[in-house]
């Protein structure tokens, strides 16, 4: 590999920040570059619901200045991508534009969920005991300036993953000049920040977490404001230190809290709503310390990156996150765990045997979530359930997932039953054909792996296909005494979908042995 300078920038809800680095022969990481402007976007945004042509234009200069420092450093690869400010602006689509215009800057909009999959990936890097942790069981906490996200982990896999919009930003602009008018004010946040906490399943566990690791939300000034040095990529906060500030923190005001603390004025008004969210969690975790890694959503763009360069696929870890997520979801619509855990053991299973017939490879996750997902509409009603699955998918945020991936497993989901794609449908034919291909393609092995399981009671395992000629033969082993009748007919009603798309005939072989 040829050494390759690349560059992130995040475009915050209450900062700028950009990264720029340098990938030698051997494939490491050289950080070159950090910068961090204060843009306060999410002001706009979160009291008017749109974002001023004013704030645009700062941002573009701030930009043009990032710019400049790609052309210095001879950026060859760069990302920028917005959160929260930008994404709820009722007006996102004219600030792209003209960001482009002006900066000649490419900005992606990014989801919530590509966001925390982001960080997460930049935490995995920094924590070098990550995996002991996980373990362990930890709760991962990233505030932003717009949201919160918190993620549960224990025994090393994802337990709950959930946002909620109350970034500490978000929480300043709601109460106004509400602090200089009334006298009980820190009371009345603390009573909205718990209110708004209610539905997180983090608070109705009982599950014991040994660990608390906090990003975002000012916890790196907040540990400043405790100890001068701060040089570490992973810096530890004990409870003990924490309770102190937090006491000295809600008696100043936040003209006090810059002069005692030396910090700027615009992050002196959200220290204190950041350290009550803090606070909510530390009170529950069953640990003395919060655990803070120095990464920002920069860290994991850059390293997105770093794994494109070097054709690296979503890691099993990543995988087994995502997959998680959406079965922790399915649950809270009372899915039918068994037979979805059958299909997507079918659906992956012809997937991987028939990459040259299909050309996909990526899109193998897209394939996994529908299939856990594809039965949720019952929920809301079981005529043409698969319509209630569509719109449901659709609203959802699955940990790691993009609102376009989101889209096209809905519409994966959607074509699970008798229903077939058509350009009359508008679900369908608002993809892109790109996406409309692959969906088709993956819809069609969808509906064979669930015919296979039609009577959601396990009868057959598939052990084998085969192409032949213009056929494909699906081998199958069911116990000699069950009756099958009804996957067979579901099978030949399906399958002619599968001929649509790929112009090869499914056919169905059974062998029967007296199983266990």
């Amino acid at each position: 590999m040829s050494k390759k300078v690349i560059a992130a920038i995040d475009l915050g809800s209450n900062a700028i920040r950009m990264k720029i680095g340098e990938i030698n022969k051997s494939g490491k990481f050289k950080e070159l570059e950090s910068i961090r402007k204060i843009a306060v976007l999410g002001h706009d945004t979160f009291t008017q619901g749109k974002l001023s042509f004013d704030s645009v234009d700062m941002v573009c200069d701030l930009l043009k200045l990032f710019k400049n420092s790609f052309e210095d450093y001879g950026v060859e690869q760069y990302e920028a991508m917005a959160t929260s400010a930008i994404r709820e602006a009722s007006n996102r689509d004219y600030i792209v534009d003209q960001i482009k215009l002006k900066t000649g800057l490419d900005i992606k909009v990014i989801s919530n969920s590509e966001e925390q999959f982001l960080t997460h990936k930049a935490i995995k890097q920094n924590l070098d005991n990550y995996s002991t942790i996980v373990n362990e069981g930890a709760v991962i906490v990233v505030v932003g300036a717009g949201s919160i996200q918190i993620t549960t982990y224990k025994e090393g896999r994802l337990r709950s993953s959930q946002n909620v919009k109350m970034g500490s930003l978000r929480i300043r602009e709601a109460f106004g000049d509400m602090e200089d008018n009334i006298l009980n004010y820190n009371k009345i946040m603390d009573e909205y920040i718990t209110t708004n906490l209610e539905g997180v399943d983090f608070f109705s566990d009982d599950t014991t977490y040994e660990h608390l690791i906090a990003v975002g939300g000012e916890i790196n000034i907040i540990i400043r404001m405790v100890e001068e040095k701060y040089e570490e990529k992973v810096e530890v906060l004990s409870k003990k230190q924490f309770s102190k500030l937090y006491k000295q923190v809600t008696g100043m005001t936040n003209e006090e809290i810059e002069e005692n603390f030396q910090v700027k004025r615009e992050r002196a008004k959200i220290i204190l709503p950041s350290m009550m969210l803090f606070r909510k969690f530390m009170e529950k975790v069953n640990s003395n310390e919060i655990i803070s890694p120095k990464i920002s959503l920069t860290d994991g763009i850059i390293r997105s990156i770093h794994e494109n360069i070097a054709n690296s696929k979503m890691s099993d870890e990543n995988i087994s996150d995502v997959l998680a997520n959406a079965k922790v979801i399915a649950k809270k619509f009372h899915y039918n765990k068994e037979h979805c855990t059958k299909v997507e053991s079918i659906s992956t299973y012809l997937f991987d045997r028939l990459k040259k017939l299909h050309g996909m490879n990526e899109e193998r996750i897209l394939l996994q979530v529908a299939a856990v997902l594809h039965d949720i509409g019952k929920i809301v009603s079981l005529d043409k359930h698969y319509l209630h699955s569509y719109e449901i998918i659709r609203s959802l945020e699955v940990f790691g997932m993009s609102k376009d991936s989101m889209e096209m497993i809905a519409n994966i989901a959607c074509y699970h039953s008798m229903v077939k794609p058509e350009d009359s449908h508008s679900n369908f034919n608002s993809l892109p054909r790109d996406q409309r291909t692959k969906v088709a393609k993956l819809a069609a092995i969808l509906r064979i792996a669930d015919a296979l399981d039609r009577s959601h009671q396990g009868k057959i395992n598939v052990n084998a296909v085969k192409l032949r000629e213009k056929k494909l033969i699906v081998h199958s082993l069911c116990d000699v005494n069950v009756d099958t009748t009804l996957e067979e007919w579901t099978f030949s009603k399906k399958a002619n979908f599968f001929t649509e798309v790929y112009g090869i005939e499914p056919i169905l072989k059974i062998k029967r042995e007296f199983m266990l």
